[in-house]
């Protein structure tokens, strides 16, 4: 048997993802607030981890122009970074009880190494064959053209290789196709910060009452 197709023990996983500019990372933080308010054990994991082999090699992909590192390479370093966060830090807080939120998952290796053409379904096999699928996921989508005007907003303009207008667009349509894998929830990332909020409580209301029979208000 997989090990992706064990029990979460104890703990909860939610993913929180999306196109760069989409919100994830507030909406994260305003998740993971609201569990210990009402005294969940809750923490945040973010890939690419801080921690990992891989995580410079990720980083400069940043800077340089696409293409300059192979497709199949960029995934073999995306991959092994996500085994490294489900080794060292989401299936210890998993068994350890705790809600873990994710701000990413393999579900942006997908979309991103979709985006320059490799085959989706090919990547999620790959990825689920030792990593744990989320209870719910939750893809915040937002027009390319606002992420842009929220990057632009916050770095001066200051974009990098993997925010390039006509790339988004394309990683986007991959993050909507995954509408159709049954735990994954399409979230309006569009308004206010506690609009967005809102919607990704309506989302996750569901899983914690079952799991907790608690009612998030």
């Amino acid at each position: 048997m997989a090990e992706c197709q064990t029990p979460l023990d104890k703990g909860l996983l939610i993913l929180i993802d999306g196109i760069d500019g989409s919100g994830k990372t507030t909406q994260c933080h305003l998740l993971h607030e609201a569990f210990r308010f009402l005294g969940l054990k809750s923490t945040i994991v973010k890939e690419p981890s801080a921690d990992s082999p891989y995580v410079e090699k990720i980083h400069s992909l940043r800077s340089q122009p696409r293409g300059q590192v192979s497709k199949e390479k960029e995934l073999k370093w995306f991959t092994e970074d996500t085994r490294h966060n489900v080794e060292n830090h989401i299936r210890p807080k998993l068994r350890e009880g705790f809600i873990v939120i994710m701000d990413r998952y393999y579900h942006s290796t997908i979309a991103y190494q979709g985006g320059l053409g490799l085959d989706p379904e090919c990547i999620k096999a790959k990825n689920e064959a030792f990593a744990p699928a989320p209870d719910i996921t939750i893809i915040l989508d937002i027009p390319v053209t606002i992420a842009i005007e929220r990057i632009n907003s916050q770095r001066q303009g200051n974009f990098d290789s993997f925010e390039e207008e006509g790339y988004l667009k394309k990683v986007r349509d991959v993050f909507l196709q995954m509408q159709s894998y049954g735990n994954v929830r399409i979230v309006e990332g569009g308004g206010s910060i506690p609009q967005v909020f809102g919607r990704v409580l309506s989302a996750v209301r569901p899983v914690i009452a079952d799991k907790y029979g608690m009612l998030i208000r």
